[in-house]
Parts: C-alpha cells; structure tokens; sequence
C-alpha cells in the first residue's frame, strides 16, 4: 500500500539525507496579548500585552521543516549586520541546522515580519525588510560555499521569497547548473516572473496566484488552470511543476504528460503560514529518498494539512506525519 512506502520513506530514509536550503531568510516575531476594549483615539483595538515570540520564516522555515522529520540540513543565505540576524543564526544552530553559508552583509537589515495577535486572531502585521538585489560579492560567496560542498548534498532547494537573493537570473542558473552537473536534485519555490531561469529544475513550486501572475493568465477553472500550468512549464523548462492551489489540493504538470490533481484532505485550517513551506520541504526530501513524485505530492498534503491547522509559521514533526500516516492505513 502506498502509506506504507510512505512510512518507510519517513521512518527510515529521511534521516539519511542531507539537504541544502539557500534563499530569502527571514524572522517571523509575534506580539502576543488580549483584546478588551476599543482605543478612546481611533476605532481600533487596544492590544495587552503578554509576550513575545520568535520563530524562524522564510526559507528558514523549509530547513526547520525538513529538520523536523529527521533530514540532516544546511542553510545558506543573507542577514543584516543586527540583532535579528544574530538571533537567527543561533536559532538555526540551536535546531541543529549548519549556518556556515549564511552571509551577513552591511547596511542591509535582516527581514523581520512582526503580527501582532490575541490567541485565535492576528491583529495587523508589521515588515521591516530590505528588497534590494544582494551584492555581487554575496552571491559569489554562496556559489562558493555550494562548490565546496556540493558532494555532501542530496538536494538543493531554492526557497525565492523576493527579498533580494534571487534578483539576478544567472545567479539561479548557475546554482541550477552546479546541481544539475553533480547529479544532486534542485527544487524550487519562488514569487518570481523571471521564469525562464529555471530551465532544467526538478520542479518549480508556484501556488495559484503565483503561477497567474508568472504567465498572465487568470485561473478560474481547471481548464485556464491546464493552459496556465503548460505555458508555465514550456517557458521555465523545468521538468516538472507543481501548483498548491489551496483548498483544491496539488496539481502536477510534468513533460509528455497530462496534468495529475491530488485532493487536500478536509481539515480544520487555524493558520495557512507557511504550509508552502511543508510542501517544498516533504516533496524535496521524498524525491531525495526515492519516492516518484506522485507518492511525494500524496506525503506533501498530509503534511500541509497538519500544519494548518497550527498557529502561525509551523512545522510537521516525523511523528505527527507517520501518525497521519497510520490513520489512512486504518480508515482502509
């Protein structure tokens, strides 16, 4: 049965492999307290506070994903020359996570999304960021690091949140080059129009919006989905894409192929931060461990669907995913 090559992959195969992350790194802060009244100023609500939480976003986030079922990870990045980007790293060393490819450049600040939120609500959400293209001399840093180690790795993920790393082009396709050149699998999430850098990726990971805004061709039925996700994939000429479109569940679109559709399975959704996140991260490592795509896919929506129905930038741990696992063996 498919849950128990599923299981296998997650118990016994994702432990041995070792995955790079580079992209957009990111602080993801949350200003916690209680809402009892409206503001006597202006009509909005007054916020007690009661504390402050840090987690770790962005691409961060698809490390910590895949460190949580058990993958052996490194990082590679930009941070500011602050106390966000301190915290991150130590954070990230904490979680067991090699941060030796994360470049810390001047004048430029680490990206910090802070929402502000009772219990059940987020309130309003605050970005200090700084978009701007990283310099030359970062991005060569990074090729570096990866040339040296690209013997060690078994996937790459490129995890594009538009926030400077992947602002030139020729750096995607050079990282894409070094992966395919080495044999090491290269997969990639990105917000990015500039998709003809993705030639020859083992997949591209654009949500609904993403892949409509990619193509300029408005979504609004499975038909405009087809003929969006085939010009998506004939200009990238990646090998394969794959779209999270929410509540509709995953679609595949792959060469010499018709389009594949895997259903979410319905869930309670508290937050859906970062569930793109878990979808990267348990397709990239499925396929690292020898699962097909399509058996990857099926893994990725049991992991989003924990995920979501937790608060905030969240991860799925080995043992809720093969708990997940269990439960489709026994409604079988």
């Amino acid at each position: 049965m498919i849950e128990d090559r599923l299981a296998k992959a997650v118990q016994t195969e994702f432990e041995k492999k070792r995955i790079l992350v580079i992209g957009d790194l990111m602080v993801d802060e949350y200003i916690l307290g209680r809402v009892g009244r409206i503001s006597p100023e202006a009509p909005v609500p007054v916020l007690n506070y009661k504390g402050t939480e840090r987690s770790a976003g962005g691409a961060s986030n698809v490390a910590l994903n895949m460190r949580s079922v058990r993958g052996k990870l490194s990082i590679a990045g930009v941070v500011g020359v602050d106390d966000s980007g301190m915290w991150l790293r130590e954070f990230l060393k904490t979680a067991s996570i090699g941060t030796e490819g994360i470049v810390a450049e001047e004048n430029r600040m680490t990206t910090v999304k802070t929402r502000f939120a009772t219990k059940v609500q987020q309130l309003l959400r605050m970005d200090r960021e700084d978009n701007s293209p990283i310099q030359e001399i970062t991005q060569t840093k990074i090729l570096d690091y990866m040339i040296q180690h690209i013997s060690e790795w078994d996937a790459v993920v490129l995890s594009d949140y538009c926030k400077g790393v992947f602002a030139n082009p020729d750096f995607v396709r050079e990282m894409i080059r070094i992966c395919n050149e080495n044999h090491v699998i290269v997969t990639i999430d990105s917000k990015s129009r500039h998709i003809d850098a993705f030639e020859n990726a083992d997949f591209v990971k654009p949500n609904n919006q993403e892949l409509e805004n990619a193509v300029n061709i408005e979504i609004h039925d499975l038909e405009s989905l087809d003929r969006a996700g085939k010009v998506y994939l004939e200009r990238s000429k990646a090998k394969s894409i794959i779209v999270t479109r929410g509540a509709e569940g995953i679609s595949i679109f792959e060469r010499g192929s018709d389009r594949r559709d895997y259903a979410s399975k319905a869930v309670q959704v508290f937050d859906v931060t970062g569930a793109g996140d878990t979808v990267i991260s348990t397709i990239t490592l499925g396929l690292a461990s020898g699962l097909s795509l399509d058996d990857a896919v099926v893994l990725a929506n049991i992991a989003a669907g924990v995920v979501i129905g937790k608060r905030g930038t969240s991860v799925v741990t080995q043992d809720e995913l093969l708990e997940k696992l269990y439960e489709k063996q026994d409604e079988k």
